[in-house]
């Protein structure tokens, strides 16, 4: 019997390695946080469809889901923003929203996977056409990432950015304020609240002279007032066009 190539050898090491881990330490589904069972890749069976896609008929600006004879929600039409325009993957229903608080809150960071998997698979066309110089996820304060020891946005942007062959610049744009979470406020006291609280890293920028499309990640579109915040200091530092991406859509969150 032939003996083994070293590639042959590191792979079924992979392959037990893998297996032990899933033992001690189960692979869980990106909803409800049940340890999946073998051939289940990010959710359990049980959680299948309780996600409810945007769809095909959207916002041209925002991506909410719109009428088919319309072309803006009513949160866009007249509205003036610095980014061109922007899609989210899934609407916040509960589910949702059960997943997004344990990836936020709890450290399940390995959700992150499962969310730039998704977003790929139903936004890589997009992205090819916009062709981005590079993905920017939104910053949070350095005190709120002490406390939190991660970035989500980032975390989500560095997937999708493997999966699309897209560079991440995690520290181009900056949290200089530490605001107040926007869940508490009104969308006025939203736009007040992230006044003058991002700007472009110079150092950064110095290093990455040829930026001038990028698409900013985030985990929520409500109001958009973050997406508006991130965009017009972006644009203010001359970056040209500013998409964003979110995992989720809302209203009133």
């Amino acid at each position: 019997m032939p003996e083994a190539s070293g590639n042959d050898k590191g792979g079924r090491i992979l392959s037990i390695t893998g297996r032990v881990l899933d033992i001690f330490f189960p692979r869980r589904c990106a909803i409800c946080d049940r340890a999946l069972l073998t051939g289940e890749k990010y959710l359990c069976e049980g959680c299948t469809g309780r996600l409810e896609y945007t769809g095909d008929e959207y916002c041209l600006r925002c991506g909410r889901p719109v009428e088919e004879t319309e072309e803006y929600c009513p949160s866009c039409r007249g509205k003036r923003v610095s980014y061109r325009s922007g899609r989210s993957l899934f609407l916040y229903n509960a589910a949702l929203k059960e997943s997004i608080v344990r990836f936020k809150y709890y450290g399940r960071q390995e959700y992150a996977a499962f969310y730039a998997d998704e977003m790929y698979r139903a936004f890589g066309g997009w992205l090819r056409k916009i062709k981005p110089d590079a993905l920017i996820p939104v910053p949070i304060h350095k005190e709120r990432y002490r406390k939190r020891g991660f970035n989500q946005a980032e975390l989500l942007a560095k997937e999708l950015g493997e999966r699309s062959n897209i560079p991440v610049l995690a520290d181009y744009l900056i949290r200089g304020k530490n605001t107040v979470p926007l869940k508490e406020l009104s969308e006025k006291e939203r736009v007040q609240n992230l006044q003058g609280a991002f700007y472009v890293r110079k150092m950064t920028q110095e290093l990455y002279k040829n930026v001038n499309c990028v698409i900013i990640i985030d985990d929520i579109y409500t109001t958009g007032s973050t997406a508006e915040a991130c965009a017009r200091a972006l644009c203010e530092e001359g970056i040209e066009a500013v998409y964003f991406l979110c995992i989720s859509t809302g209203q009133g969150l």
